[in-house]
């Protein structure tokens, strides 16, 4: 096992935000991975350290307000300075290898969105379980709501997260119980956030074929959270030729936390030495 470092680097506005990174002697090249809506860093910290037993160098940003980062928790100004967060640290990497950008659940919209305008930076995309395309998603009449509130000036009233039962992430009661005392997990936001967080997902959907990126694309097929179907359609329209999709027979969304993920583990650090070597 590979424990990380913990760093904090400067973000947009020169905020101060938190990572861990892991390293290894003489890196392949790095992977920077992005949590979900409620998660954090520690959650993944299992599928980082193999990726980094395989010769990768590995950093996974909290978002802002969000995990380690206490400061204005479930809130953003706009929902580019997610995006902006990502890209400055990637662009003050020393690494002389490629970059690979890793999203899990929420952040796969994230990654997506930044893959779409900012390729040239990257050696490839993975999406795990991504949030692009959700049963759990905002509907119409929830959509007019948030319209409501913006116009009503409750942009700052705070509600709670739709996705805040542990059993929508795994199947394992020991990492349901996790989940539901975790500290440092995201449980309420701003209607601020909501608003900015659809802008984000009209952003990252709406053009596939501009994403010219290799892909890796990870299911779970008893996902109660991700719409696998129009996901894969989803990425299928992606403009780049390699594209790569497996799906995990009776996983639910977090493979992290299913009983034996060492296959997920597998998967994803063979795709990735692939890219690093191929982009090499």
């Amino acid at each position: 096992m590979i424990y990380p470092e913990l760093i904090y680097y400067p973000g947009h506005h020169a905020d101060r935000l938190a990572a861990r990174v892991w390293r290894t002697a003489q890196p392949i090249g790095d992977v920077v991975c992005l949590h979900g809506i409620i998660s954090h860093g520690g959650w993944y910290e299992s599928s980082c350290s193999h990726l980094a037993s395989r010769g990768f160098r590995v950093h996974f940003l909290e978002r802002r307000g969000s995990g380690l980062n206490s400061l204005q928790r479930g809130e953003i100004d706009h929902w580019t300075t997610w995006v902006e967060d990502v890209v400055q640290y990637i662009k003050q990497i020393d690494g002389r290898g490629p970059t690979i950008l890793l999203g899990i659940s929420w952040g796969a919209i994230l990654a997506t969105s930044i893959a779409r305008r900012h390729a040239d930076m990257l050696a490839g995309l993975a999406l795990i379980c991504p949030g692009l395309f959700s049963f759990k998603a905002a509907n119409r009449f929830q959509r007019l709501a948030l319209r409501m509130a913006d116009c009503c000036g409750l942009r700052s009233k705070r509600v709670a997260v739709p996705l805040r039962e542990p059993s929508l992430f795994t199947n394992s009661a020991q990492r349901q119980r996790y989940i539901a005392e975790d500290p440092f997990a995201l449980r309420t936001i701003t209607i601020n956030f909501a608003i900015n967080n659809l802008a984000l997902l009209k952003q990252a959907t709406d053009a596939p074929e501009e994403i010219e990126l290799p892909v890796l694309l990870m299911l779970a097929s008893s996902d109660p959270i991700t719409d696998n179907a129009s996901t894969r359609a989803f990425v299928e329209r992606m403009h780049h030729p390699d594209r790569t999709i497996i799906e995990y027979a009776n996983a639910s969304h977090t493979l992290e936390f299913e009983d034996d993920p060492s296959q997920y583990f597998k998967d994803l650090a063979d795709w990735c030495r692939r890219q690093s070597s191929s982009t090499t």
